[in-house]
């Protein structure tokens, strides 16, 4: 009897043991992990907005970027990614007599399809397409009807990364290549000679809600990343390359940002029981 009693704990415990496996394993199974990037950037801007000034203004421009990106749980090949700019510049005009400041802040979120290992072990590549918007200001400080230019847009995109992930000397390092094409959306801009007096107090939005494509704001935004491990933590260094146009309505604008990023990355890996 005893023997009996010894046997059906023993398979109760085999039981119990196998459980404790399989819920270890369906716990792996769908655990997701989220990599959040968060880069400062310094460099100069090139701006140039007609409906203030004939003039091109450069100068000095920082930058904020948080990147986040994460596999779908149901889906691994498919990647969601945001990514949150924000920008301050400080600029002047060839004879240094007259200055624009600006500031902007843009939110962009969508999904990419991911091959992983391809063409060889630990390059990511992802292609896909992501929304989103921009809003923002630039004030000139000569000008006295027209002082200040408001800038909003929708814009749909495309874009390309590739992530590649190797050793050297059992230190994990990264490589982070990624660029955004703009496609379609819309934009706000007054017409040339047109007051936000016009436009606000007396309810004239003629033409002020103008289609943007690649034929009237061609704009391309690039940046590479390297990341490696110190101490604890993991960071980032790289260079942007954010390049926007815009012409319509008798109006030309563009804003050449190149600048030098440097932060931290950070991963969260969640799991449901």
């Amino acid at each position: 009897m005893r023997k009996i009693f010894r046997r059906i704990i023993l398979l109760f415990a085999l039981l119990f043991g196998a459980a404790q496996l399989s819920i270890v394993h369906c716990q792996l199974s769908i655990e997701r992990v989220s990599t959040h990037t968060t880069l400062f950037g310094a460099g100069r801007v090139n701006h140039l907005d007609t409906y203030l000034s004939p003039m091109e203004y450069q100068g000095p421009q920082l930058t904020f970027m948080n990147e986040t990106s994460r596999n779908l749980q149901r889906n691994k090949h498919v990647l969601f990614q945001t990514l949150l700019q924000g920008e301050l510049s400080y600029t002047d005009n060839p004879s240094q007599n007259a200055h624009d400041m600006g500031g902007s802040v843009r939110y962009d979120a969508g999904w990419g399809r991911q091959w992983k290992n391809i063409p060889w072990k630990g390059l990511d590549l992802t292609v896909g397409g992501m929304a989103g918007g921009t809003v923002g200001f630039l004030y000139n400080n000569r000008n006295g009807n027209n002082p200040a230019q408001a800038r909003a847009n929708l814009t749909t995109s495309v874009f390309a990364r590739a992530d590649y992930h190797f050793k050297v000397k059992k230190q994990k390092l990264g490589l982070h290549y990624q660029a955004h094409l703009p496609l379609l959306g819309f934009a706000f801009m007054p017409q040339y000679g047109q007051s936000y007096y016009d436009i606000f107090d007396r309810g004239n939005f003629h033409h002020n809600l103008r289609c943007t494509h690649p034929g009237n704001a061609l704009s391309l935004r690039q940046q590479l990343l390297f990341d490696f491990p110190v101490r604890h933590a993991r960071l980032s260094v790289g260079y942007l390359s954010d390049l926007r146009q815009l012409n319509t309505n008798g109006i030309r604008q563009h804003q050449y940002n190149r600048a030098f990023v440097i932060g931290y990355v950070r991963q969260i890996t969640l799991s449901r029981k």
